[in-house]
């Protein structure tokens, strides 16, 4: 495979529904240990190992730290299974966030695999890009995490802060890394939302009537997180490059941010 995004042990869901957060996914003794664990300290940035690829509108540019999204913008997913087990303790008792909890379960860097052995994702990261699947791995697995980590948060505002990072470049430069690694990211993050967009239709109608068991509610409500938080962020990532309706409408993204409802 292309690359190795950092992998996290997956904590198992538990096989009957409950309407106390904490064994929905994790034991009770791990959230309890969580209020005094300790986020490990934040890598340097570009610390992550870069690929051999290069951007094919700006082919003289050396991709690296300063010039594209690297495996540091988010936590990692050691780190975002500690936040999650910290969510737990916090919400303990509190079955308003078993969807929320159930849609982490599912993330991990497993799915970043799964959407790199889709041809379309591949495709899409081959009209951006020349060279080694590695840049792709690493976009597809920031945004994933950074998915997860809106998930934990209720919030859209690191979206803007991974983002601001191509404020920083040369005018041209920004222009094509920030398109080329909206283009990825999105492909990544739709192919991932197929499989819950299936299960949203197929238990929608039971669910909406009431009659979906406690099981399929959970499985609704996961699906439902996902892919309500993926258009979120999927919006924002459009208004930063400046699309509207699927067009650009300005040669270079605006450089002051600009609000979009969350």
């Amino acid at each position: 495979r292309a690359g190795t995004p950092p992998a996290a042990p997956r904590a198992a869901a538990s096989s009957s529904a409950s309407s106390d957060c904490l064994p929905v996914v994790y034991p009770a003794s791990m959230a309890a240990d969580a209020k005094n664990a300790v986020v490990p300290p934040a890598r340097r940035r570009g610390q992550s190992t870069r690929c051999h690829a290069s951007l094919r509108s700006a082919p003289e540019a050396t991709l690296g730290p300063d010039t594209g999204i690297t495996s540091d913008a988010v936590s990692s997913w050691d780190e975002i299974h500690l936040q999650v087990a910290n969510m737990c303790a916090k919400y303990a008792g509190d079955s308003s966030v078993n969807g929320r909890v159930m849609a982490l379960a599912d993330l991990g860097a497993e799915k970043t695999y799964e959407a790199l052995d889709d041809i379309t994702v591949v495709d899409v990261y081959q009209a951006a890009y020349e060279g080694d699947l590695q840049e792709c791995t690493t976009i597809i697995d920031v945004h994933l995490r950074l998915l997860a980590e809106c998930i934990i948060q209720d919030d859209t505002t690191l979206v803007r802060s991974v983002y601001d990072k191509f404020r920083t470049m040369p005018p041209l430069l920004q222009k094509s890394s920030l398109i080329a690694t909206a283009a990825v990211a999105e492909a990544g993050m739709l192919f991932i939302r197929e499989d819950y967009e299936l299960v949203e239709a197929l238990l929608r109608e039971q669910v909406e009537s009431g009659e979906g068991s406690d099981e399929m509610m959970l499985e609704y409500a996961k699906s439902k997180v996902i892919m309500d938080m993926m258009d979120r962020i999927i919006a924002i990532i459009h208004d930063e490059k400046g699309e509207v309706d699927g067009e650009l409408v300005s040669d270079m993204p605006d450089m002051p941010s600009v609000s979009v409802n969350n």
